[in-house]
């Protein structure tokens, strides 16, 4: 990522942090509606603690865009766990979606172009790390880039 997009995705997250409380609900309240699915993951979780750890993540990884070599294994640690849950490649995809919907909810006007993409860059490149570390044996000497193909529709937008 370029500085300029890190900077972006530090900024818009300040101005999403003091809203904190609301902006997990309506993140959660997005994931079950579009992806319902999902929703057995959570069956025994209180929703205002799983609105705090996510909270407390998205935090460590904006906190951590900087420094790469501490985040990532933070975030391979995150995806393991994730597996136990029974989380699944593809439920990446559903949450990141909601994600990014309920940035643009939250942001309105600041998030613009430029948000969107440096956003869609931090989500896409760590749901991949993600992925490779739970789900794929040799991550050892892969590139840790956007698998999305420039001029492509980001996965998210319905319009």
């Amino acid at each position: 990522m370029t500085p300029f997009a890190i900077s972006l995705v530090e900024e818009t997250f300040a101005k999403i942090e003091p809203q904190s409380e609301a902006f997990a609900r309506h993140f959660y309240d997005d994931l079950f509606a579009s992806a319902p699915e999902v929703r057995p993951y959570f069956e025994r979780v209180d929703t205002e603690q799983q609105g705090k750890k996510l909270m407390a993540a998205l935090s460590a990884l904006v906190k951590g865009l900087n420094d790469l070599e501490t985040t990532i294994p933070m975030v391979e640690e995150l995806a393991k766990r994730h597996v136990a849950y029974g989380v699944q490649p593809d439920d990446y995809d559903k949450v990141g979606a909601s994600l990014m919907r309920t940035l643009a909810r939250a942001l309105e006007e600041d998030f613009h172009q430029e948000a969107e993409m440096a956003w869609d860059e931090t989500y896409s490149t760590m749901a991949t790390v993600m992925k490779m570390a739970a789900y794929d044996e040799d991550t050892s000497s892969r590139s840790f880039r956007s698998t999305r193909h420039a001029g492509q529709k980001p996965f998210w937008k319905f319009w």
